[in-house]
């Protein structure tokens, strides 16, 4: 049951924490423009009018939020890794899914996905070496 509790807190927090975050960073940079997903060549017209800072925002959101998901199920269940692996794995997908659903420039599709991919591998091989030391 605590495997369970782990998996669903952490993939509850982690994907409130990434619209909240990311919208902090739109106040930071906001889009310049009225952004409507309906209408998708409006959208692919005007996007290289969003400011860089946006898109690092953006990428920055995600990894933050992986980070604050795989923390708050690893405080629930200390001995078992299975939580964070698919917190790390729904994350990746939903980055892949994001990259492939809205065009975005190649350099912010490469940076996102580089970051998610990145700090989930250290994050969980950190916990795998505490995890393995706490069993022996």
């Amino acid at each position: 049951m605590k495997i369970f509790s782990a998996t669903f807190f952490g993939l509850i927090v982690c994907f409130l924490a990434i619209p909240l975050l990311e919208l902090a960073g739109h106040v930071l940079f906001p889009v310049p423009f009225k952004v409507d997903f309906t209408k998708m060549e409006e959208f692919n017209t005007n996007k290289h009018l969003i400011p860089p800072g946006s898109y690092i925002c953006v990428a920055v959101a995600h990894v933050a939020s992986l980070v604050i998901g795989l923390i708050t199920a690893r405080k629930i269940v200390k001995t078992n890794m299975i939580p964070l692996y698919i917190i790390a794995g729904f994350l990746l997908f939903g980055t892949i899914a994001n990259l492939v659903s809205i065009p975005h420039p190649l350099w912010f599709e490469l940076l996102d996905l580089t970051l998610v991919t990145s700090v989930s591998i250290l994050m969980l091989l950190f916990y795998y070496k505490r995890t393995a030391k706490s069993n022996n």
